[in-house]
């Protein structure tokens, strides 16, 4: 089911939560919605499911406009951060609740949905768990019967809000990587919301990063990640440092260095600007042509070692990723910098 959204805006009495949002998604895509908070993401999901009521702007799921249509009317499957399970209903009452709450005439037979459980259940992989409670399941495990009930209706569209953010990093790891797997098999049109950049980058075909109400950037987790489109993307997705240079002839300068960066593409500017610098963009040299830096940190880090570096002319501390098993220099030696990879903003 590919689903459209048009100029969509709402509003909570004087405050703007969406800005004329356009977002087209793919039948079948798995494409999440990243940002921090308050920056529009449950919103605009909301919105789609029919829980907010937009205040302007149009929502189509294939073609058809569901903007004045209910919840249930939508077909929508919807996944809350804490699995929202009933605490007296068995694991498959659970998952059938949507079935056996239907209207007459639009209920399954009770061995329609007994069947429909079982196929639930082998799934999301529990099978031989329909009797027993959420209490006497893990929070991965809780998590996905609240996927297998939203499954359980046939939703058009799957929705997920922050459905990992309660549990521990490890089974949100794990329950990534099944997650991931689940969608191919089933080929559901989903959207998924997080705050969390490493989620929506190991799970998403697409990325839509959002700040204030706004889409900042969308693209692959590759765009996003190495060609981030504004500073605030730069900021926000992986680490970076923030220098703030000037561009005299074309020519970037940190101080009164002049800062060599390769595939930058022609400035066509002059004046103050903005560096966004990456760790692994990083290497060193303690002698040759570079950014002359001063060695002021070193930190283990896992199986690398984190140098920071401060450069001649700023404030600012640059660090670069090495392996741990090098011979790491010391503090206050002099070395080199060569940024292999920046963004470059101006203003």
């Amino acid at each position: 089911m590919e689903l459209d959204i048009r100029n969509l805006t709402k509003t909570f009495g004087s405050t703007a939560a969406l800005h004329g949002v356009d977002l087209k998604v793919a039948s079948g895509e798995l494409l999440a919605l990243l940002g921090p908070s308050g920056s529009g993401k449950t919103t605009l999901l909301r919105c789609v499911a029919g829980l907010e009521i937009p205040s302007g702007g149009q929502i189509l799921f294939g073609g058809e406009d569901a903007s004045l249509k209910s919840v249930q009317e939508r077909q929508i499957g919807f996944v809350f951060q804490h699995y929202a399970l009933f605490k007296h209903l068995t694991i498959a009452d659970n998952i059938s609740y949507g079935l056996r709450v239907r209207p007459r005439r639009s209920r399954p037979s009770a061995a329609v949905i007994r069947d429909k459980v079982e196929e639930l259940l082998s799934l999301i992989q529990l099978p031989g768990y329909g009797g027993r409670y959420p209490s006497q399941l893990s929070g991965g495990q809780r998590q996905r019967v609240a996927l297998a009930r939203a499954l359980a209706v046939e939703p058009r569209v799957l929705l997920l809000d922050e459905p990992f953010g309660a549990l521990d990093a490890k089974v949100r790891k794990e329950l990534r990587l099944w997650l991931r797997e689940f969608h191919d098999r089933t080929g559901h049109t989903t959207l998924f919301v997080t705050h969390d950049q490493e989620e929506a980058l190991d799970l998403a075909d697409r990325v839509v990063v959002m700040s204030e109400g706004r889409i900042e950037q969308e693209g692959s987790p590759e765009d996003i990640y190495d060609r981030p489109a504004t500073p605030f993307v730069f900021d926000f997705i992986g680490e970076s440092v923030r220098l703030d240079i000037r561009v005299d002839k074309g020519r970037p300068f940190v101080g009164q260095q002049e800062v060599s960066i390769p595939k930058l593409p022609p400035l066509l500017f002059d004046g103050p600007a903005k560096l966004y610098v990456r760790p692994e963009h990083v290497a060193f040299r303690r002698d040759g042509e570079g950014l002359w830096a001063t060695v002021v940190s070193l930190h283990r880090s896992g199986s690398s070692r984190r140098i920071g570096f401060r450069a001649d002319g700023t404030d600012v501390v640059i660090e670069a990723l090495t392996p741990a098993d090098r011979e790491p220099p010391r503090i206050g030696d002099r070395a080199a910098l060569e940024i292999r990879a920046a963004g470059l903003f101006s203003g």
